[in-house]
């Protein structure tokens, strides 16, 4: 291993995790990607378990919690009893139960939020309770432990695929994210909106 941090990158199969963990890699830091397998499935006690113990094992010292189950923009009434598990489960408390499960050998955490932990959207409730809640989480852990550097980064649309419109640039966006993790930074806002 190279003498940078150990890192585990969740939600790296695809999107804004792919992109970091080449990355944080090329910066000289040992990844250890979490890539969705079942046997490494957030949506569960038994994956995130799985999950920790390994990271225990990489002598993990920081985390990045990017893995969520991004918004389907369609309203409360509309979800079934699956998708609010998979939701709250994926985005707010496998963060939670990973920070608690590696929390005495980590140096920094890296919290992927989104503007909507910032504002209130529609139709977004469940998506933005998770978020919400993520943000409250997070700035609680910070007061918490005062010795722990903690990232919260809330980006708009990022183009991590051709075909998405309207969206900022995924390698400026990553490289903010570097930035700010190097410079101890706690708290990133990336608006990519029109003004």
């Amino acid at each position: 291993m190279s003498s940078g941090y150990n890192i585990l990158i969740t939600g790296c199969s695809s999107g804004l995790g792919a992109y970091m963990s080449n990355v944080f890699e090329n910066k000289g830091h040992n990844i250890l990607r979490h890539m969705g397998s079942k046997h490494h499935d957030l949506s569960t006690l038994h994956g995130v378990g799985s999950l920790a113990e390994e990271a225990l094992d990489f002598g993990v010292n920081v985390l990045i919690n990017n893995a969520a189950v991004v918004c389907p923009n369609i309203k409360l009434n509309d979800y079934d009893q699956r998708m609010i598990n998979k939701m709250i489960n994926v985005n707010l408390r496998a963060p939670i139960m990973l920070c608690s499960l590696l929390l005495e050998q980590l140096e920094s955490i890296i919290n992927i939020n989104s503007m909507v932990g910032l504002e209130i959207k529609a139709p977004r409730t469940l998506y933005s309770a998770t978020k919400w809640g993520l943000r409250g989480f997070s700035n609680s852990l910070k007061m918490e432990n005062e010795n722990l550097s903690i990232l919260d980064v809330y980006p708009t649309n990022i183009k991590t695929t051709p075909d998405r419109q309207n969206a900022m640039d995924v390698h400026m966006v990553v490289n903010a994210i570097y930035e700010a993790f190097e410079s101890k930074q706690q708290e990133l806002i990336l608006d990519g909106r029109k003004q």
